[in-house]
């Protein structure tokens, strides 16, 4: 309730005051109040703009990174022998093999039994591991590729348990485990890695005063501790022979890890098979989010115009520069996947009038089905070279898409577009100029060759979008900019009402004194008509 302030002082003269003062202040306080919560209001709806901008931004470069690799080949295998998965799908290609599986890899399994538990003492000394071939006639051939190793048994390990311990300890590629093989008895159970060339021969030293150790020996074999002989992976890739350490391959078929998993009875057949549907499901993806994107930006952003309601953003040059951006990936031609440009037109994309983007499936399924491997220009960044015998990859966001001239002289040195290379046995690199970041491995003598690096319109896009949203950037600086502008308005908002209650104060004090002024003239015109009436009265007695 407003409080009549002269009233209060007792000098009231029948006007309402506190009426009159409100009006003054709120005349003074109103404009100043409503262009601070204008410019608040304004910079509330801005900063929730903005946040929509970067949440969808966000959004965008999570369903991207989902789609990232997916070039529509895929691979299979007719027989449950062999799985197959991608080891670098930048470089694989389709392909078709006859495949046969005669012997698994398997690694050498040695059984120390005989223990009464974990706890049970072993002797003291040094156990030397070596690594090699265990021939037919009981020969031990050394794996010249591995180095012997001491463990030492000391009173502080020389239990099974501490022995285990040790071992895998010792990053021997020596797993060590402890089986219970019934209620009373334990056993050491010694696994190597893969292959007949990692078996294992072990020798002991025991010391004079805790002997044990030589029961872990083994240095002829005896099939009595041995239950896994160690022996190399054998197949047949379209009738050729081959021979492996592992069950996992990864050096046949370029881009392809191949696991073998049992033998097989007759051949099966490995493919891998460009796939449109698989393509086409994600380049629709593709174009939906890009046109999700865009949709929100140019509502953000409308103009107004013909009584349309502006966007909330429409003034906002960042904004529409984001806008503008996103739009011309669309149409930039991308380089760096051979020896022309790839465009996203010639997969049926098309720029709609109101900028959307529309996807024709006919065109896109002809061009997929024609040049395949182009769609890697949309969906995935690789460096590719004219030849098996060199193969490359890049690292880091330095380097610039396109074709590069490799030349590798006699002597082993090699230049890029002229410039030298470090050279690194059989691996070359650049750490410097347009191609920074680049590495490229050489087999055999290798071949003078081009060099494409491409980044994919994928990788661009999510480039793009990671930039918009990271700390720092000039989305997240105006947001914070925009905040510290709520803070000033409250401020101002505060300051005001206090400059407000300061000019009530003055006015009160005003009135008041007018008050006073006019109670003492009412006074003196009381005073003179007493007096006037006091000297009738006289006259009228005369």
């Amino acid at each position: 309730m407003a409080t009549d302030y002269l009233s209060a002082l007792n000098v009231g003269t029948g006007l309402n005051t506190t009426e009159i003062i409100d009006s003054l202040v709120e005349a003074e306080r109103a404009p100043k109040a409503k262009m601070i919560n204008d410019n608040k209001a304004e910079r509330t709806v801005a900063i929730s703009s903005l946040g929509s901008v970067k949440t969808g931004f966000e959004t965008f470069d999570t369903t991207l990174e989902n789609l990232d690799g997916t070039t529509g080949l895929n691979i299979s295998s007719t027989v449950t022998a062999v799985d197959l998965a991608f080891a670098d799908s930048t470089v694989a290609k389709a392909f078709s093999h006859q495949i046969g599986v005669s012997q698994l890899a398997s690694a050498h399994t040695l059984v120390f039994g005989g223990y009464s538990g974990e706890s049970a003492a072993i002797g003291t000394g040094t156990l030397n591991f070596s690594f090699g071939t265990w021939a037919s006639d009981g020969s031990f051939s050394a794996n010249s590729d591995r180095t012997a190793t001491d463990v030492t048994i000391s009173s502080t390990n020389a239990t099974l348990a501490g022995l285990r311990d040790s071992i895998n300890d010792a990053d021997l590629q020596v797993t060590a485990s402890i089986i219970r093989t019934d209620d009373t008895n334990y056993a050491l159970a010694l696994k190597s890695r893969e292959g007949a060339s990692h078996s294992l021969q072990i020798s002991a030293t025991e010391d004079p005063s805790g002997s044990g150790l030589s029961s872990l020996a083994y240095t002829s074999v005896d099939n009595s501790i041995q239950s896994v002989a160690g022996a190399n992976a054998t197949l047949t890739l379209d009738g050729v022979s081959i021979t492996r350490q592992s069950n996992l391959i990864d050096d046949l078929v370029d881009g392809v890890s191949m696991t073998l998993n049992s033998t097989t009875s007759q051949n099966g057949t490995i493919t891998a098979a460009y796939d449109s549907s698989t393509a086409l499901t994600a380049m629709k993806t593709l174009v939906d989010e890009i046109n999700k994107i865009q949709t929100e930006l140019r509502s953000l952003t409308k103009r107004g115009i013909n009584g349309q309601e502006a966007g909330a953003l429409a003034s906002d040059s960042l904004v529409k520069s984001l806008q503008r951006q996103l739009s011309a990936y669309t149409t930039t031609p991308i380089v760096g996947f051979g020896n022309s440009s790839v465009y996203l037109a010639e997969f049926g994309v098309t720029t709609n009038r109101d900028g959307s983007i529309s996807l024709n499936e006919t065109t896109f399924n002809t061009q997929f089905e024609a040049k395949p491997d182009n769609f890697a220009a949309i969906m995935q960044s690789r460096v590719t070279t004219d030849t098996n015998l060199v193969k490359g990859a890049v690292t880091g966001s330095l380097y610039k898409p396109g074709t590069y001239a490799f030349d590798i002289a006699s002597d082993g040195s090699a230049t890029l577009d002229g410039t030298a290379m470090t050279q690194t046995i059989n691996r070359y690199s650049i750490v410097t100029g347009d191609a920074a970041g680049l590495t490229l491995d050489v087999t055999g003598g290798g071949l003078d060759t081009n060099v494409y690096i491409g980044t994919s319109l994928l990788d661009s896009l999510r480039t793009f979008s990671q930039n918009i949203v990271k700390t720092g950037s000039d989305l997240n600086t105006k947001i914070t900019r925009y905040n510290d502008d709520l803070i000033k308005y409250s401020d101002q908002l505060t300051s005001l009402d206090e400059s407000v209650a300061a000019a009530r104060a003055r006015y009160v004090a005003k009135f008041s004194a007018m008050e006073k002024v006019s109670a003492s003239m009412k006074k003196t015109g009381e005073s003179l008509t007493n007096m006037m009436d006091a000297w009738k009265a006289t006259m009228k007695n005369r």
